[in-house]
């Protein structure tokens, strides 16, 4: 019966059908012409076949395929042959998945698939014959219905504004549907509201995220201006605000720093990203309220995560890994964070997000703010505060102090990272102070210190100086040599998550050292040779 209720609207054509501006592979096409189906960082194959009931307990992995945004490169290679296989593809989908399933038609995939199926209605339609345009018009009105009814039940976070987004797609095409409209960009200024930040970071304070609703904001403002609708000044103003900090976020390659569960990204995509934004202006290095800055001099770039896990719902992916920083030396990346455990098991994800996987330091082989039970960081996450300096030669250092370890050992950690104006030169300090909460004496004596610094892959690392120091060779030749004070240095193995799509062995610097109960002092540094 509520299907039925959900057929009872006929649509004969289209008022409007709005442009995917997002560039397309062909090498994906081909890919997934000959039926390899690689999404959320896994691979299924199905040749010759459907691929919808493919890895039925893979949550992720369903999402990505029936969100259909892959359709962006069967429309980029183009050709008859392109076009048969996405249409032969999509009405199998219609035919075989009219069942309304929990994961794939809940409100953020199947608004995803209904934004996807109108951008590219162009493509899909061209020479197309009754039977598939009579199946293709539908199936939309029946999941535009339906996405009315269910929006409100989105997951907490780009899950919204998916769902949104689709109602407000699926408004502007159909017809007589302009009060929807309103309503729907109404609802997406509200979200936002409480989604972003004045700086323009998004909550989640992943910059992966962070591009995500950028690209999606700078589609919504095409469709909306296509439609011959005025586009809405709080659409531009959030635009205006991400693509700043966006362009603050990359590294020398082009890519995103690694930051609370974000990947590298295609830098080709970023770079897209941002001309399409059109925004005007220089690039943000300090974003006090997204908790990032962003250090420069010579060739060399440092990005620091200066904020603390977001508190309740949005920690559930965040990172303990306030104070860790990231170096890249022109286009090579040297010190990194180990990345993104999002789109692979639970036990990387939990890995990822621990303070060990980060460039900063460790007490007591504890995460710097404690994940709870329920996989967050509690309703008040200890704040992590930030002061940066410049003088007048161009020497620019950050003072940074949490006291996400107080509650439990008794201890404050302080760091201070300096970058000389040449660039050549990379300095830092970690003090721990010991300060328990006032009327508790807690022993700190003997416990162990870990300062860690991930090493790209691409970095070839080793001892020299009977292990007194570190000579580090970038993938272009490029020299630098490690030393440290107040802790013993020693090379271990690590692990590389910056890319979605493989998993790579790497190195760590790692200085040990036991607590004393008047507190430790660390210093550091890095210099090119």
């Amino acid at each position: 019966m509520y299907r039925f209720a959900l057929e009872r609207r006929q649509i004969e054509q289209l008022e409007f059908l709005p442009h995917d501006p997002w560039p397309g592979d062909p090498k994906v096409a081909d890919e997934l012409f000959r039926g390899q189906y690689r999404f959320a960082g896994r691979e299924a194959s199905a040749p010759n076949q459907p691929p919808w009931r493919l890895r039925p307990d893979d949550h992720e992995w369903l999402a990505e395929l029936h969100g259909f945004e892959w359709l962006r490169h069967f429309a980029e290679s183009g050709g008859e042959t392109a076009l048969a296989h996405a249409r032969r593809l999509l009405r199998s989908w219609i035919d075989l998945c009219r069942d309304i399933d929990p994961v794939t038609w809940s409100p953020g995939v199947l608004g995803q698939r209904l934004t996807a199926w109108l951008s590219h209605g162009r493509f899909l339609l061209q020479g197309a014959d009754t039977d598939f345009a009579d199946a293709y018009l539908g199936s939309l009105a029946v999941q535009w219905l339906h996405l009315q009814r269910t929006a409100g039940d989105a997951r907490f976070g780009l899950e919204q504004l998916s769902a949104l987004l689709g109602l407000v797609y699926g408004a502007m095409s159909l017809p007589g549907e302009d009060g929807a409209v309103t309503r729907g960009l109404r609802q997406i200024e509200r979200l936002l509201e409480n989604q972003t930040m004045q700086d323009g970071g998004y909550n989640s304070r992943a910059p992966s995220d962070l591009m995500t609703v950028l690209r999606r904001l700078i589609a919504l403002r095409g469709a909306v201006g296509d439609s011959g609708r005025p586009v809405p000044d709080w659409l531009q103003t959030a635009i205006g605000r991400m693509a700043p900090l966006l362009r603050g976020l990359r590294h020398g390659d082009g890519g995103l720093a690694l930051f609370n569960g974000g990947i590298e990204e295609d830098s080709d995509n970023v770079n897209t990203t941002l001309v399409r934004a059109d925004v005007k202006g220089k690039t943000l290095l300090s974003a006090t309220q997204s908790g990032f800055q962003r250090m420069t001099a010579g060739s060399a770039l440092l990005l620091t995560d200066t904020g603390a896990p977001p508190a309740g719902e949005w920690g559930r992916y965040a990172h303990a890994g306030g104070g860790g920083f990231e170096l890249s030396i022109g286009k090579r990346r040297l010190v990194v964070n180990c990345g993104s455990g999002r789109q692979r098991s639970a036990e990387w994800r939990e890995a990822a997000r621990a303070t060990a996987a980060h460039s900063t330091l460790q007490f007591a082989n504890a995460n710097a703010w404690p994940i709870t039970a329920a996989g967050d960081f509690g309703p008040n996450p200890s704040r992590l505060h930030c002061r940066r300096h410049e003088d007048e030669t161009g020497n620019t250092w950050l003072e940074l102090r949490h006291d996400g370890y107080r509650q439990r050992f008794g201890v404050s950690h302080r760091r201070r990272l300096y970058l000389d104006a040449s660039g050549g030169d990379v300095r830092g300090e970690d003090r721990l102070d010991a300060n328990g909460p006032p009327g508790e004496d807690m022993e700190i004596a003997g416990r162990s210190i870990a300062v860690r610094f991930h090493l790209h892959p691409d970095v070839q690392a080793s001892a020299v100086h009977g292990g007194s120091a570190v000579l580090l060779r970038l993938g272009g030749g490029q020299g630098w040599r490690f030393r440290a004070g107040g802790a013993d240095i020693a090379m271990e193995e690590s692990v590389y998550l910056g890319r979605a799509d493989r998993i790579r062995r790497s190195q760590q610097i790692v200085l040990s050292a036991t607590a004393r109960p008047d507190g430790n002092v660390i210093k550091w540094a890095f210099r090119q040779v």
